[in-house]
């Protein structure tokens, strides 16, 4: 089964969401095993990316554990803050709703979209990222279907004060659009990367076994990470340095390519290193690092095994850890933990997995060359997670699609 399909299950016949898949993409699963690689990354001493920890007293150990710090949404899809000083962080719902969310965990309609969003499978509103500058120019962006089902990047702003404002909703600029064939693997992130551009991951299209040839092909945005700069030209420009500016037949918005299902990619605010989380297909999910150029396989590879016959695994960037479907089915990225409160995680990558019942927490440790099983772990939060986020010291949070929360990533025993 695929990402959310037991929310297709819920209304629609069995054959309909065999058929389509849902959010996020794993179209069926088997085998066993788990992870590769070795060695360990340290991580003690690193300050948090804004260094200012707010009075939080740090705990030592890498015991992990979650807490529910908001509730009352609906399949929310994505977290993240705006950077602006005001404490906030930001909840998308697939539906179409942006939420604001306080320190204290109340939750307040930030900006509806409902009127021109899909919510289908794994369609809807999937994610938002603010421009680097927002606190002083309001600038902020979505990902989402729209009627006709295709993948809508678009520019908001608001025109008050960014830090307690709302957003004007007829301020939208439309950056692009991507032709989907399929309600699946839409990908769905999008992110300001640490050189102020934008960088947005698509899938291949949908169905299964990369259907409609999209995982090799050079001029499609689909199955590729892209990246713009939206400070310059209408309604962006091409970054001077992307690596396939009149390369083949690529588009030049191509940072990296040959990706399943990119659902989950974030940047470690430290060291600026790019993790893409690549939802598998039959048998295996993986974990990429960001790599300018690269192309990582897919439908030739499934992580690091061949997928097509008489494939050349070594002629494709290699993931840096994967598990069989015997641990997961369907991966969710998360972040490079850099908070206040667990120094002795900083460093450590989390990530989830998006297995209908209960989700397990995965840490991996990293030393810039190899990867390895990580300190913490748990077998299971409680909830089924979609996403990971991040405030702004840097603290994680899990949006619970299934059950509607946002829980926090705690020390063990808080």
């Amino acid at each position: 089964m695929s990402r959310f399909a037991f929310l297709c299950l819920l209304v629609l016949p069995l054959t309909a969401c065999n058929a389509r898949g849902g959010l996020g993409g794993s179209d069926d699963d088997d085998s066993s095993d788990d992870d590769d690689a070795a060695d360990d990354d340290d991580a003690a001493n690193d300050d948090d990316a804004t260094g200012d920890c707010g009075g939080i007293d740090p705990v030592s150990g890498t015991s992990v554990s979650v807490q529910t710090f908001a509730t009352g949404f609906s399949s929310p899809t994505d977290i993240t803050h705006a950077g602006d000083g005001s404490g906030r962080i930001f909840v998308t719902e697939q539906g179409g709703r942006l939420m604001a969310v306080d320190e204290s965990g109340s939750s307040t309609l930030w900006l509806d979209l409902r009127s021109q969003v899909t919510n289908y499978f794994e369609l809807g509103l999937l994610s938002v990222a603010f421009h680097p500058d927002f606190a002083d120019n309001g600038r902020f962006f979505v990902h989402y279907n729209n009627g006709a089902e295709n993948t809508v990047i678009s520019e908001f702003r608001v025109t008050g004060d960014p830090a307690s404002d709302a957003p004007d909703p007829s301020s939208e600029t439309i950056l692009l659009t991507a032709d989907q064939p399929a309600g699946n693997h839409n990908g769905g992130q999008i992110a300001f990367g640490p050189d102020g551009y934008l960088y947005i991951g698509l899938g291949d299209g949908g169905g299964g076994g990369d259907t409609y040839g999209n995982g090799q092909r050079q001029d499609t945005f689909l199955a590729k990470i892209l990246r713009i700069n939206v400070d310059s030209g209408s309604p962006y420009s091409i970054p001077s340095d992307n690596p396939f500016i009149d390369v083949g037949n690529h588009r030049p918005e191509t940072w990296a390519w040959g990706l399943r299902n990119p659902w989950r990619f974030s940047f470690d605010r430290e060291t600026g290193e790019m993790w893409i989380a690549d939802v598998g297909q039959n048998n295996w999910e993986e974990v990429d690092i960001g790599v300018a150029g690269a192309n990582y396989g897919w439908p030739e590879v499934e992580a690091s095994t061949c997928f097509a016959s008489n494939c050349d695994p070594s002629s494709f960037e290699a993931p840096v850890y994967e598990y069989s479907h015997g641990t997961g089915i369907s991966i969710t990225g998360g972040y490079v933990y850099r908070g206040c409160a667990m120094p002795d995680l900083h460093g450590v990558y989390f990530l989830s997995d998006y297995n209908y019942f209960d989700s397990p927490l995965i840490s991996i440790s990293w030393d810039g060359s190899t990867a390895s099983t990580g300190p913490a772990s748990m077998s299971g939060v409680g909830g089924v997670i979609a996403s990971f986020g991040e405030d702004e010291q840097g603290e994680l949070y899990l949006a619970d699609h299934g059950g509607g929360r946002i829980l926090k990533m705690v020390p063990g025993g808080s």
